[in-house]
């Protein structure tokens, strides 16, 4: 089943689903993914029948919070492929996204989790589509080892967010040290960058 809508919906059901898709959101980021439907409902002030009717499964849930998610993520990587120099727009991105994951755990984990519905695998597809053309100009520039591509970033931060989500890790300095250190991997030097 797909999450887009076949046939229109009254006022008060788009409201009950804006208001379940908002509590998911806030639930997930605090607890992760595993956190319960009726736990959502709760938040949202609904019954859990009305999140059903929005969201057949848990992953229809999951899969439209992580949606807005990664719909934020690419607009922050469209803005990068504008700036001046690739690798520190890449950088300063990818710092400021693992600092921000430390406090949501929604999108950690649905970065590391598989959901088989299209929307995702699109957005997903999207998502590295445009780190790819950030990697090709930051590359061209000179500034990121010419050898690596964004199935690499993806494999390597992947890896990061899994343990440190596993571990609840929810320091951001720790998120950004990590990241740093995934990002001195893929520079041209090879040396370490400074953190700020």
């Amino acid at each position: 089943m797909s999450l887009v809508e076949e046939r229109p919906r009254r006022a008060d059901a788009v409201r009950n689903r804006a208001s379940v898709v908002a509590a998911a959101a806030a639930v997930f980021a605090e607890r992760g993914l595993d956190a319960s439907v009726p736990e959502i409902a709760a938040r949202a002030g609904v019954g859990k029948a009305t999140v059903y009717r929005s969201f057949p499964t848990k992953e229809h849930l999951v899969a439209a919070v992580l949606l807005e998610r990664l719909a934020a993520f690419e607009a922050g990587l469209r803005a990068a492929l504008e700036a001046d120099d690739a690798w520190l727009a890449l950088r300063a991105l990818m710092l400021e996204k693992a600092a921000g994951m430390a406090g949501d755990r929604a999108l950690a984990g649905g970065l590391s989790r598989v959901i088989t519905l299209p929307e995702v695998a699109a957005a997903h597809a999207s998502v590295w589509t445009a780190v790819g053309a950030l990697i090709e100009r930051a590359q061209a520039q000179g500034g990121m080892r010419p050898d690596v591509g964004a199935e690499d970033l993806r494999v390597l931060w992947a890896g990061v967010c899994r343990v440190l989500s596993a571990e609840q890790q929810a320091d951001p300095a720790a998120w950004r040290r990590y990241a740093a250190l995934v990002l001195a991997s893929l520079r041209a030097d090879g040396a370490p960058a400074p953190l700020d």
